[in-house]
């Protein structure tokens, strides 16, 4: 087995002692006893215990090289002992710099110019870092180079650092610099929607204007566009510079980034989008377990992490998570990992700051059995037939519906076993399209030329195109096009005939796929080449008499939405994209939508299932998985059911081109393996 295919098991301890007496943590616990502890041979066999295969530890938190250097001191000793205990060492580099005591010079020249108040309204002491200041990537690369060679780190846990909120990008010299260069380069066709003869003269939005952009669904005037546009490829650039840099040190170098949202929390208006970053770095986590703590409704709908960590096994990038001490379930939370997350089972130990702790028998004993079949969850290609597109520019550029409308698709998918794959821009190319039978474009609004291109050469070699709502009506600035840019496809020449979904929604929190029927739509169908498309308008939500108002989707901060509700008009979809299917590979199950299902193949074309039971420790009975299409008439395969203990090995028999796999009783995790007899 290679090395880089083991489950990645965190241990987080990364603040310094310097850091939580100045944060004042030594008000309710004593900070030296405790930083004694969790550097102590006694803490190294927990470690072990709870199977850690890395301890993500403190290095650079703001205080400066010069500043740290006694607690880096500290670092490098520590990392000896881990390493000599078969603990893989990451570092923390921090994204912030502490002004009162930083010591280097020209720390004026690496701070984020905006009126920010510090990293929050507590640690107002905490200042961002400029990753356009070229005096700020020297001083950090210095860090990268002391945190490869001297401390000897085998990954480095970068927390934050390559993004901001909008109202809160740096204005600095260097970051006007460019964003003129990048319009100059990137973007000259903006000139004709700003009615400048120069429109690197456009001026960007200024910093705190949160209630704006709070408020709109999409951007529309020229300069935030290309503001938002700048700083999502500034950071991209800046995270790709530093990993290529570290990598030129050690080819074997890890790189954790510490800042994409995925699994249902929404932060678009950051100028980022997670996906472009994951696919540059070896390791990413999802921080909305406190939002959004993985748990079923009480209609029986999953809220769970899937997205991210589908996003991440198209990037090659391992998903982690915090285990956390009370309000969820650890296991099903590690159970969710391991059969959606490929390789990592995430931070089952977070020390210090969060205190998210395995601490419960149970916890324990459950991990020990996940690390014992570590072979059972590595070493997979997921074995999917429909693809759902996260657009790089739609989200960006339209906060509400463009990234709602994603997760409303691919909860219902999820919900109903159906398995798919979440894609980026990047994958719109015939060679990554071919994967699939199937691509859904979910309010994929402003697709370029080259993009739509791209999917009309999809469809015309025979694939099947689902597009809902606003897909392909604007260009990727944004603007509205006069032709749709899907007319070629379903022979539409006529201006975009859908106006933007809000989604400003007032519902109730859940909903049933039985409440679904309300609310039909025309469906447009097109055959194109060899291939076939449908368009449904929108996606609509279903809205009681008695309604609740909730949260609004999207905005400035962390809302609360429940994104795993299915619209009125989900069936429809449903039934389009099984006809769509019909005489391809798929699948078809009577399990409950409380149940989540991943599907794999692995190098010797044997296929694994892995099955959770989101409502543990109720007991999944009479189930079956049909799968169609995959197998040849009257072949037969072995089942074996993997994960539990005492179960016997069992033969199948292909009928018309159907293998049913009866389910044996489970109540949190199985995997079921087949092979070609």
């Amino acid at each position: 087995m290679k090395e880089e295919q083991s489950q990645v098991r965190i241990n987080g301890n990364w603040e310094p002692k310097m850091f939580l007496k100045r944060r004042g943590d030594g008000a309710t616990v004593d900070v030296d006893k405790m930083w004694q502890h969790i550097h102590s041979d006694a803490y190294i066999e927990h470690l072990q215990e709870i199977g850690a295969t890395t301890s993500h530890i403190h290095f650079h938190k703001g205080y400066g090289l010069e500043g740290e250097a006694e607690s880096i001191k500290e670092a490098t000793a520590w990392a000896e002992k881990l390493h000599a205990a078969n603990i893989k060492v990451g570092v923390y580099i921090g994204s912030t710099f502490f002004t009162e005591v930083f010591q280097h010079p020209e720390m004026a020249d690496m701070v984020t110019k905006n009126n920010s108040s510090g990293w929050n309204p507590a640690q107002y002491f905490r200042k961002h870092w400029c990753y356009n200041s070229p005096t700020a990537v020297d001083y950090f690369k210095e860090v990268v180079r002391v945190a490869i060679e001297d401390v000897k780190a085998d990954s480095l846990h970068f927390d934050t650092a390559f993004a901001a909120k909008l109202d809160q990008l740096c204005h600095c010299q260097y970051c006007m610099k460019g964003f003129r260069q990048y319009i100059s380069e990137n973007i000259p066709e903006i000139a004709d929607i700003t009615g400048l003869d120069d429109p690197t003269l456009l001026t960007p939005p200024p910093c705190g204007n949160q209630a704006y952009l709070a408020s709109v669904d999409e951007l529309k005037e020229p300069g935030i566009i290309a503001w938002t546009l700048y700083h999502a490829h500034a950071g991209y650039q800046a995270l790709k510079m530093f990993s290529e840099y570290a990598r030129s040190i050690s080819s074997d170098i890890k790189i954790f980034y510490n800042g994409c949202q995925l699994a249902g929390n929404t932060r678009y208006s950051r100028p980022e989008m997670a996906l472009e970053k994951l696919a540059l770095v070896d390791m990413s986590c999802t921080e909305d377990c406190n939002e959004n703590p993985v748990y079923t409704t009480p209609d029986g709908s999953p809220v769970s992490r899937f997205r991210s960590y589908k996003a991440g096994y198209r990037t090659a990038t391992s998903i982690c998570y915090y285990t956390v001490t009370n309000g969820s379930d650890n296991r099903l939370t590690l159970a969710e990992a391991a059969a959606f997350n490929y390789n990592s089972l995430g931070f089952i130990e977070t020390a210090m700051q969060h205190n998210h702790k395995l601490e419960a028998p149970e916890d324990i004993e459950f991990i020990n059995h996940l690390t014992k079949h570590e072979a059972t969850f590595i070493n997979q290609t997921l074995w999917h037939n429909v693809a759902v597109l996260r657009h790089h520019e739609s989200l960006l550029l339209n906060q509400y519906p463009c990234a709602l409308t994603p997760y409303i698709v691919e909860q219902a998918l999820f919900e109903q076993h159906i398995p798919f794959s979440i894609i980026n821009s990047h994958d719109l190319t015939q060679e990554k399209l071919a994967e699939f039978a199937v691509l859904i474009l979910p309010d994929a609004k402003s697709l370029s030329d080259a993009e739509l291109n791209e999917l009309e050469k999809f469809v015309e070699a025979g694939g099947r195109l689902i597009s809902i709502g606003n897909s392909g009506t604007a260009t990727s600035l944004n603007q509205h096009r006069s032709t749709w840019g899907l007319a070629n496809i379903f022979g539409r020449n006529k201006s975009p005939f859908v106006p933007v979904i809000k989604y400003d929604e007032v519902a109730v929190s859940t909903t049933d796929f039985t409440d679904t029927e309300t609310s039909q739509q025309q469906i447009t169908a097109a055959e194109y080449g060899a291939g076939k498309a449908v368009h449904l308008p929108s996606l609509k939500f279903h809205i009681p008499e008695n309604h609740q108002q909730l949260n609004t989707f999207g905005g400035f901060r962390w809302y609360y939405h429940p994104y795993w509700k299915p619209a009125d008009n989900i069936n429809q979809l449903l039934t389009e994209l099984n006809s769509l299917l019909v005489d391809k590979p798929h699948i078809e199950t009577n399990l409950p939508r409380h149940v989540g299902v991943e599907y794999y193949k692995t190098a010797s074309d044997t296929y694994r299932l892995h099955i959770v039971n989101y409502r543990h420790p109720e007991t999944i009975k009479d189930a079956e998985i049909t799968i169609h299409n995959e197998f040849k008439a009257g072949s037969k395969l072995a089942v074996d059911y993997l994960t539990a203990a005492g179960k016997e090995q069992k033969e199948l028999k292909v009928d018309n081109g159907k293998l049913v796999i009866p389910l044996i009783d489970f109540n949190l995790l199985e995997t079921i393996e087949l092979k070609k007899l």
